[in-house]
């Protein structure tokens, strides 16, 4: 029986720093592409689904986070 050569794993060094701030960001990046999702298709049981699964994803409170978020955006960065 002939052992087969196991494949090289990519070595990723891990994250030493706090979570906060790369959650701050994927919950920012989530609020801007449901915020342009609503401009464009103004479909608010789409939108209100993709905000019922933040908190699966990304944990107790993220929904709320995400609402903020998209207001915030859409009152500072854009004229909607």
């Amino acid at each position: 029986m002939k052992l087969l050569k196991r494949q090289f794993k990519v070595w990723y060094p891990k994250h030493k720093g706090p979570i906060e701030p790369d959650m701050t960001i994927m919950l920012m990046a989530c609020a801007r592409e449901l915020l342009t999702t609503w401009e464009t298709l103004k479909d608010k049981e789409l939108i209100t689904r993709h905000l019922a699964s933040m908190d699966k994803l990304y944990g107790p409170g993220a929904e709320q986070r995400v609402r903020d978020y998209m207001h915030q955006i859409a009152k500072d960065e854009r004229n909607v």
